[in-house]
């Protein structure tokens, strides 16, 4: 018998299409199955976690929240405070970096202060630390401008320019 006869075949269809349904439950039932319960498992643990990381911030930092909630104190934001504190923080020595601090402008129906930062010799990973905390920590806080030029003593130190600028 030639192929063609064989489908012409009804007994072809009567055995085949159960035998196919049944080894799609069989692949199921021992492949698809538990891979998915494995990935699902993975995914609500990284959702836990996350939450436990939320509950911190929330438990340790609750002035944050509450910072965006009092929007109009603009009294608590002061370039040379927080550029001073974060630059302690990450050993930036007060002799090492220069805060040029502009006046308030307005802009686009927001009030806006702006500061240029220049940084004499600062390795990359304390830079991109500091850079990331102070934007962190105020959101309305940009990092304008950013560059960054090779400083001529050691092999990981660098020349840094930045321009900030706080909205409020």
């Amino acid at each position: 018998m030639d192929m063609k006869e064989q489908l012409k075949n009804p007994m072809v269809y009567t055995l085949g299409i159960p035998a196919l349904a049944a080894l799609w439950m069989l692949y199921v039932w021992l492949a698809a199955y538990p891979s998915s319960l494995n990935r699902y498992d993975a995914a609500y643990k990284e959702f836990q976690e996350g939450q436990k990381q939320l509950e911190q911030i929330l438990t340790l930092e609750p002035q944050r929240l509450l910072y965006q909630q009092d929007k109009g104190k603009v009294s608590e934001f002061d370039y040379t405070n927080v550029i001073g504190d974060f630059a302690k923080q990450f050993g930036i020595a007060p002799g090492d970096y220069t805060l040029v601090v502009r006046g308030a402008t307005k802009r686009a129906g927001q009030t806006v202060k702006s500061a240029d930062m220049s940084i004499k010799t600062i390795d990359f990973e304390n830079l991109s630390k500091f850079v990331s905390a102070v934007l962190q920590r105020w959101p309305e806080l940009e990092c304008e401008r950013l560059s960054i030029d090779k400083a001529a003593v050691g092999k990981n130190s660098w020349k840094v320019s930045l321009r900030f600028m706080y909205k409020y």
